[in-house]
């Protein structure tokens, strides 16, 4: 069973725009005119980034079945899949941390390595792959979060029903810790937060976290989980003052290097 940032219990579906954002801005403000062309749509659900012409990231937890055989959409053209590469820190976790108390669930995630390399068996044509962030100073940095995923607002959290939709958004936050694998934001309330301030939902795994210099994108995280407390069954992601975690990318550079020339 994969987990997507915590939790696809039912709710009731509403709206039509991906990414759970603020109640007081219109929703249509964060939908994206042009999908970047490094984002890439996973077999199952959940998003990649290229970052080579051959080579995808994601989180490993969006690889729900053996990948390998099967094709992505690469701009307007169909690439098959030749390998997944999932890191040797990854696990799944044990059935009895999806009851009860979140908190050992929530240990758990932060343990783990959740980061997959998928190789195309041809490289992609037409496509610039995005720069891997390759710093240590992505504290304090304002970033820009891709995804497809469930909608809702800081009010009433998310609605996972909704990630059915397919609507490619956009968010924005500020880094507020960048230590060990982990990236970490918070979704503010509108009076400490950015014109475009947002939360990732389920559906959204693996979507990009991109910083901007001089007008270039680099990659710096990947959508992976949010903070829970309490117990499981009462968890609603997507509140404001919730605490959003993303892969740093740059903490995985060596094993990325590694498996790209393995």
């Amino acid at each position: 069973m994969k987990i997507l940032f915590l939790l696809f219990f039912c709710f009731i579906s509403i709206g039509s725009d991906a990414v759970v954002m603020r109640h007081d801005i219109p929703p249509e403000n964060y939908v994206v005119e042009k999908t970047p062309e490094y984002l890439i749509d996973m077999p199952h659900e959940g998003h990649g980034v290229l970052i080579n012409s051959q080579w995808i990231l994601t989180v490993a937890h969006t690889i729900f079945y053996d990948y390998v055989g099967k094709s992505l959409i690469i701009g307007s053209k169909n690439y098959e899949i030749e390998s997944v590469h999932i890191h040797p820190d990854y696990s799944e976790p044990d059935k009895n941390l999806l009851k009860g108390d979140l908190a050992p669930l929530m240990r758990f995630f932060k343990s783990r390595s959740d980061i997959a390399l998928i190789k195309l068996t041809s490289p992609v044509s037409g496509i610039e792959p995005i720069n891997v962030y390759t710093g240590k100073s992505e504290e304090g940095k304002k970033i820009t979060v891709y995804g497809k995923g469930a909608t809702g607002n800081g009010v009433t959290g998310e609605y996972p029903d909704t990630k059915s939709l397919r609507v490619m958004s956009h968010f924005q936050n500020v880094v507020e810790s960048a230590e060990g694998n982990w990236l970490a934001f918070k979704f503010d309330e509108p009076a400490n937060a950015l014109s475009l301030e947002g939360m990732h939902g389920s559906g959204d795994s693996g979507g990009a976290s991109v910083i901007f210099e001089d007008s270039i994108p680099f990659l710096v995280g990947l959508s992976s989980w949010q903070l829970g407390h309490g117990d499981i069954s009462t968890f609603r992601g997507g509140l404001y003052g919730t605490i959003a975690y993303q892969v740093r990318v740059s903490s995985y550079c060596d094993w990325i290097l590694g498996v790209l020339d393995s």
